[in-house]
């Protein structure tokens, strides 16, 4: 059952990566309160369209915005686009990139670089854009940072991503202690294993399947479970926490496997 929020009723949100997966749920649960969704994606045109459609014809109100977030230009030229209308309320940083298989031998400066600028420069250019929007507007807002256990524990092959979540949830602390003081909530969840299209593509089901095993609840999460919880940092309901790093891993940090 979905909690009710009315307070989302009328707002405007941003969810980069909000076409797909854990985006798409979150997106989903904002516009069913009423909320105006902005559906940032990058490439995947077929799949953006046929989000649209769905969301559509529930009677939501959306709109795609297609940006690639390794770009400074293109970032700046969807936050324009968006601000025409008005600051946003709520901001959602949900898209990341990833390589796997790729330690410190096989990590090179390209890998770095682009690791970091979308997982941690596109996400401090919306941060910091978004909130001088909301100021200047005397308006307060939420936000919050999909991050992932991979900021606080090391795992074998990812180290770059691992690098930009550690940096990620940091930035996240240090940007909620400047914004607190102009009523604008920052706060990040860790997201633990959850069944996407993003998962999908390093594993197998038989893959995912063995993985769950090491999960102390016993299995991968459901894209609106952790969708539930990104809403609730959002709504009012959360307005005491600041700055604050959530978990929804299944209890998977409790014994990390840093092999997987």
């Amino acid at each position: 059952m979905s909690v009710s929020y009315p307070e989302f009723k009328g707002k405007r949100a941003l969810v980069t990566g909000g076409t797909q997966g854990i985006g798409k749920a979150i997106s989903i649960r904002l516009a069913r309160q009423g909320a105006f969704v902005y559906l940032n994606y990058a490439r995947n045109d077929q799949v953006a369209e046929q989000t649209l459609k769905e969301f559509k014809a529930e009677g939501y109100g959306v709109e795609l915005c297609k940006a690639d977030l390794s770009s400074t230009e293109s970032v700046d030229h969807m936050l324009d686009s968006i601000h025409q209308s008005g600051p946003l309320d709520y901001l959602v940083c949900n898209a990341a990139y990833q390589e796997k298989n790729k330690g410190i031998f096989e990590t090179d400066l390209a890998l770095m670089y682009k690791t970091l600028g979308i997982n941690i420069f596109a996400n401090f250019q919306m941060i910091q854009r978004v909130a001088r929007e909301m100021v200047a507007a005397k308006r307060t807002g939420n936000m919050v940072i999909c991050s992932s256990g991979h900021g606080t524990q090391v795992f074998t092959g990812t180290l770059a991503y691992d690098v930009s979540k550690a940096g990620l949830n940091h930035m996240m602390r240090a940007a909620a202690l400047d914004l607190s003081a102009y009523g604008i909530r920052v706060n990040a969840l860790e997201i633990g294993w959850t069944h996407t299209p993003g998962e999908r593509r390093w594993f197998t089901e038989e893959q995912q399947n063995a993985l769950s095993k090491t999960i102390p609840i016993g299995r991968a999460a459901r894209a609106d479970e952790i969708a539930a919880v990104l809403e609730f940092l959002l709504s009012d309901q959360a307005s005491y926490v600041v700055g604050s790093l959530y978990s929804a891993d299944g209890g998977f940090l409790l014994r990390p496997n840093s092999e997987t």
